[in-house]
């Protein structure tokens, strides 16, 4: 790291306080905004029995004239220890006038007295965290109420704030303390932050003395190299739930180098970084806060419309269902796996599947972006829902791709409504009927390593579900491919790119055995054409496949040599080619 730079940061925590209390109280002149703006003073987002009548509450921002906005969470900088709400009300209505809504919060503070000698008393981690939690499960709970998008929420704040905000995201305690999970968080955008504690603690001793790391450093986070690193996002970036755009001025440049440097080594591929160079610490809030055409607001802003929720809903069978529409042409449903996945991992099929059909893709009841109605999840409801969606959108017919169980409801959909159905493409799926699962879990096992076997042991002791869903991810991945290269892959597919539902899981599993599963005499009748995909090493035995074959009346099988459960990671230029050339020829 360069020295000078280092201790230009740790001097400036000295005056951040004061800068961040006081440059946004002069608005200057305000350029007219694009939407008008409903604005809301002192909601308390925290009525607990230590509540804080000052700190636990927010200032909520909503553009009107716009269906549904995202919401931005903005949390103050001031070094832990000083700033408020009301200090971000320029900004916030400078996002709010382009359409985004912001909550800009309070949190309670650590002492301050290395600024000032009165300010004695303070938190001390994780408090200030825990009040951004329980700050982030209130405007989780109440979008419907106050005009905004609940899918949509993106996590904000600069200099301390963007500290919080990183690691709000990357650590899943804090949420699931207060009910909520990571994965609600669509995108962080962390600006101006330090990430890395005990870097910080390190430059401070370095260049301020004991005192002031004392006074400023170890009253926020402790005295420990272990509290250091649980108050680190850098600690934390395996845990890749959630898409970063990650800012940087010259001040914090390198702080911002090293949780850059860190997620390199752990390949987070969804976290983005710029620096800004011709900016310091204080002319970059500035600009954010006051100019009329900021460039840094708006790269903000054009991350927040890239990554909002895109789907559209659907109000059917008591639930809002969930789905989107990618390209032109003869309709393709996308069915994906699970049961209790979302369909979020499948968008990279479904837009390559877009170049020659119009392409709908939905999350099932109870799953991603569609509600969950605990009473009534089972197949037939679930067709019922397909059904919905199909009259919906204006379709005769429509064709259906299904993966793995996503091949079991589209075959029990053809079975309900055969002709409404045009094809079928079953991409390693499971049977038509339940017999399948003899042997799918030991198949599964068989592709794992002796490590994989003893992590997967290890999952139950893991008491956050985030933690123990990803390890399970983690430990299982490579049974899913041939070419164990593939792993890291298929577990970040499944682990982050995607949500689980167990109890989703578990009721449909439950419903499938309770009704006796089994379309195989609806499926002889069904005439249309139809193509298997399956793998010689598959999870589910091949020979489900070559027996779906023999029942359909119209069908051709493939059998992809050298893969397992998906055909476009381990054998793709035979997966994609087989595909295009059915669709082709339907």
């Amino acid at each position: 790291m360069k020295k000078n730079v280092l201790k230009r940061y740790a001097l400036m925590s000295v005056m951040l306080g004061a800068s961040l209390l006081f440059s946004l109280s002069c608005a200057g002149f305000q350029k007219e905004p694009k939407h008008l703006i409903k604005e809301f003073f002192d909601l308390p987002y925290y009525r607990g029995k230590d509540v804080d009548s000052i700190k636990h509450k927010l200032n909520l921002f909503v553009p009107q004239g716009v269906q549904n906005p995202p919401l931005l969470l903005w949390i103050h900088g001031g070094a832990w220890a000083f700033g408020g709400r009301k200090f971000e009300s320029n900004l916030a209505r400078k996002f709010a006038g382009e359409g985004v809504a912001v909550a800009a919060i309070s949190y309670r503070l650590s002492p301050g007295t290395w600024r000032d000698s009165r300010f004695k008393e303070g938190v001390q981690h994780p408090e200030h965290i825990k009040d951004v939690a329980r700050a982030f499960a209130w405007v989780h709970d109440n979008g419907n109420e106050y005009g905004y998008d609940s899918r949509s929420i993106f996590v904000s704040g600069y200099s301390a704030g963007g500290h919080l905000a990183a690691l709000l995201s990357m650590d899943p305690n804090y949420l699931n303390d207060v009910g909520k999970s990571v994965k609600d968080i669509r995108g962080a955008i962390p600006v101006a932050g330090a990430y890395d504690i005990s870097a910080y603690h390190q430059s401070h001793l370095r260049y301020n003395g004991k005192e002031m790391a004392e006074k400023h450093v170890q009253a926020v986070f402790g005295n420990t190299e272990a509290s250091f690193r649980n108050a680190s996002p850098t600690s934390f970036v395996d845990n890749q739930w959630v898409p970063m755009l990650v800012i940087s001025e010259r001040g914090t440049y390198d702080y911002t180098r090293l949780l850059e440097n860190t997620a390199k080594q752990a390949d987070y591929d969804r976290m983005q970084f710029h620096h800004i160079h011709n900016e310091d610490h204080e002319s970059l809030l500035d600009n954010l806060a006051k100019s009329d055409q900021s460039p840094y607001r708006k790269m903000i802003l054009d991350y927040i419309m890239e990554n909002k929720v895109q789907y559209k809903t659907l109000n059917t069978n008591g639930v809002q269902l969930a789905y989107q529409v990618f390209g032109t042409g003869d309709p393709l449903f996308v069915l994906n796996g699970g049961p209790g996945f979302s369909s979020h991992n499948f968008q990279g099929l479904a837009k390559k599947f877009a170049k020659t059909h119009q392409v709908v893709l939905f999350d099932q009841r109870g799953t991603g972006f569609s509600e969950l109605n605990s009473e009534t999840i089972s197949m037939k409801v679930m067709v019922e829902d397909l059904e919905a969606l199909r009259k919906h959108l204006g379709y005769d017919q429509i064709s259906l791709f299904g993966q793995s169980f996503g091949g079991m409801y589209a075959m029990s959909y053809a079975e309900a409504y055969p002709t409404c159905v045009k094809s079928m493409i079953l991409s390693h799926s499971g049977g038509m009927d339940l017999q399948f699962l003899e042997d799918t879990n030991e198949r599964l096992m068989r592709g794992l390593t002796p490590e994989d076997h003893e992590s997967l042991r290890e999952v139950s002791s893991i008491k956050n579900p985030e933690l123990q869903m990803l390890h399970r991810h983690k430990a299982l991945a490579a049974g899913y491919v041939y070419d164990k290269t593939l792993r890291n892959r298929v577990f970040k597919g499944l682990a982050f790119n995607s949500r689980f539902y167990p109890e989703v899981n578990q009721q449909v599993w439950s419903d499938l055995r309770k009704n006796g599963y089994d379309v195989s005499k609806a499926m002889e009748q069904f005439k249309n054409p139809v193509l298997i995909l399956h793998g010689d090493h598959d999870v589910v035995h091949p020979q489900v496949a070559k027996m779906a074959h023999q029942t359909f009346p119209n069908s051709k099988l493939t059998i992809l040599e050298n893969c397992a459960h998906y055909g476009w990671l381990d054998a793709p230029k035979t997966y994609f080619a087989t595909i295009e050339d059915f669709l082709r020829n339907l």
